[in-house]
């Protein structure tokens, strides 16, 4: 892979910038730490994301973080929570992706965006020197505020919409929560049902686009005919089917996936449904330290689901919809 230095970028505007840069690819910190010397910035710390490279950036005196998203480990997610919130220093995300191309165009104009993202950042182009001293650089759009932390799978079958309105209706909008749907339906009904849920709750309601960042006070609704992932960063991917299901969405899927980004963060409501999809998912969320909650079987349509999930996992609370979301409320209002 060859190194370029912008040619539109004076060396003086990257001259004195501190920098501070994190991966769990030795290989991918190697490289960013040569490509941002070539370029003059000094490299002040060059670690994985652990909780010893946390306590190094205190006192690090780095202008800018650059974080390595693609091969962040899950074990390390924790500690990417840590930065996004406590940082008082701006953060750069960077897309590896040009790197596993090794063609010079394509590297040069990586390179060149990722400089000038962080001659943007610092403050040191010429339009950031007329501002005012006091006025701070602007940091990653991803900031803390716009990660949700706390997301639970409101999984549903047949009676499942019914029982979703109920539930949303009683969430208040100020709820630290995001939610994910995945309710039984066909592909041509997923926007529909979206729309209609929407009218029941201060809750935004959609069907995310990828790269869509997942925020509190949000309700996403998985479509039927793709896998839909939250990466390291809060943001929406999509990825093809490899198998084919008994049921679309899978809420099985759906909640593993959740469960493996957001650990004991997460959180499974079951509602009103006619199959045993669940509770797998419910299982790989309870080893995690996620909570299980189920619709109260006599209130259901159908019972059959929350019943086969209580069968099989531990769950903490079973009662009607608008009783599950008073004690989501209860319990976020304890947490705090």
């Amino acid at each position: 892979m060859h190194l370029y230095r912008p040619h539109n970028m004076m060396h003086n505007e990257t001259d004195n910038i501190r920098i501070a840069i994190t991966s769990d690819s030795a290989n991918h910190r190697h490289f960013l730490q040569k490509s941002m010397e070539h370029s003059g910035i000094e490299v002040v710390l060059n670690e994985s994301l652990t909780e010893r490279f946390m306590h190094k950036l205190d006192s690090s005196e780095s202008d800018v973080v650059l974080f390595d998203m693609e091969a962040i480990e899950d074990e390390h997610l924790e500690y990417l929570d840590q930065l996004l919130e406590q940082s008082q220093v701006p953060i750069i995300i960077n897309d590896v992706s040009a790197l596993t191309l090794n063609e010079p165009k394509a590297s040069s104009k990586w390179n060149n965006t990722l400089l000038q993202k962080i001659v943007d950042i610092t403050g040191r182009n010429s339009e950031a020197a007329e501002q005012p001293q006091h006025v701070k650089p602007v940091t990653l759009k991803h900031s803390q505020q716009d990660l949700a932390r706390n997301v639970w799978v409101l999984g549903a079958s047949l009676g499942g919409p019914d029982a979703l309105k109920r539930f949303l209706a009683e969430i208040p909008a100020d709820l630290p929560v995001a939610f994910i749907i995945a309710q039984h339906l066909g592909e041509n009904f997923v926007g529909l049902l979206a729309e209609q849920l929407d009218r029941y709750t201060d809750f935004s309601v959609i069907v995310p686009k990828a790269g869509h960042v997942v925020r509190h006070q949000q309700v996403l609704v998985t479509p039927t005919d793709q896998r839909m992932l939250i990466n390291p960063i809060g943001a929406v991917e999509y990825r093809r089917l490899t198998a084919s299901m008994p049921y679309s969405p899978s809420i099985d899927t759906v909640i593993e996936d959740v469960a493996g980004r957001y650990k004991n963060r997460a959180g499974a409501i079951i509602f009103s449904g006619m199959c045993d999809d669940g509770v797998r998912g419910c299982e790989a969320l309870a080893q995690k330290g996620g909570q299980i909650w189920i619709q109260d079987p006599q209130s259901c349509v159908i019972s059959a689901m929350p019943e086969s999930v209580a069968s099989k996992v531990d769950v903490s609370r079973r009662a009607t919809p608008e009783q599950l979301a008073q004690e989501l409320v209860a319990l976020y209002s304890k947490a705090h």
